[in-house]
């Protein structure tokens, strides 16, 4: 079977809107945290995981904030809504049978100060179901401020007490092995999953608090 155009032009979508969420698309943002002397998610993740080894979920969500926001923004603005999810491994070179695999979600500070909102949680719930149902170590990178007010396509919200992230963060208790990982500002939601973490590591220039001074 022959490639037709409509194929062609699929292809070509999904390769640039794909392009669209990785930091050389994202110039701005990836100077900005460069400046303060920070590194993108991105990078983050690369330097954790094997080289290639990385599947990532929800790639293509975009903040819910259509009606606010035309696409070009939501695609690079809010690039997978604020969190790279996904499987990879870590030092498989040196482990054997699988248990190299880990879940991971890293927390981009650049998409909306790391906030959390409605696509973002759903990408959450996926993954650590992922992780509970594959037995996979979780590692997670959690800068940000917390739950997200601006997400105006989602009508009712009941103050974010629907999500079930944190039920599910938490019962992943004695089932897998749960490293959280803070640099820059921490707040509200993104405390909790920190606090929530069986290890905690926390950089120098880390500020961790449930609630932002200007509360």
């Amino acid at each position: 079977m022959s490639t037709g155009p409509i194929q062609t032009d699929a292809q070509a979508h999904l390769d640039q809107a794909i392009a669209e969420t990785l930091d050389a698309a994202r110039t701005a943002a990836q100077d900005k945290r460069h400046a303060k002397g920070f590194r993108t998610a991105r990078e983050n993740l690369y330097d954790l995981i094997d080289d290639g080894s990385f599947i990532e979920y929800g790639q293509l969500a975009v903040a819910a904030q259509r009606g606010r926001r035309d696409s070009a923004s939501l695609r690079i603005d809010t690039a997978a809504d604020g969190v790279i999810t996904g499987t990879a491994t870590v030092n498989a070179e040196l482990i054997t049978n699988s248990k190299s695999d880990v879940a991971v979600a890293i927390y981009d500070y650049s998409v909306l100060a790391g906030t959390q909102g409605f696509f973002h949680h759903q990408k959450l719930d996926r993954i650590f179901d992922l992780a509970e149902r594959g037995h996979l170590p979780f590692v997670m990178y959690t800068e940000g401020g917390g739950g997200r007010p601006g997400d105006t396509d989602v009508k009712v919200s009941i103050a974010g007490l629907n999500s079930t992230s944190f039920s599910r963060w938490a019962g992943l208790t004695g089932k897998v092995p749960r490293v959280t990982v803070n640099n820059g500002y921490c707040f509200a939601g993104n405390a909790a999953l920190f606090g929530a973490g069986d290890v905690r590591i926390a950089t120098k220039s880390s500020s961790i608090g449930m609630a932002g001074p200007a509360m």
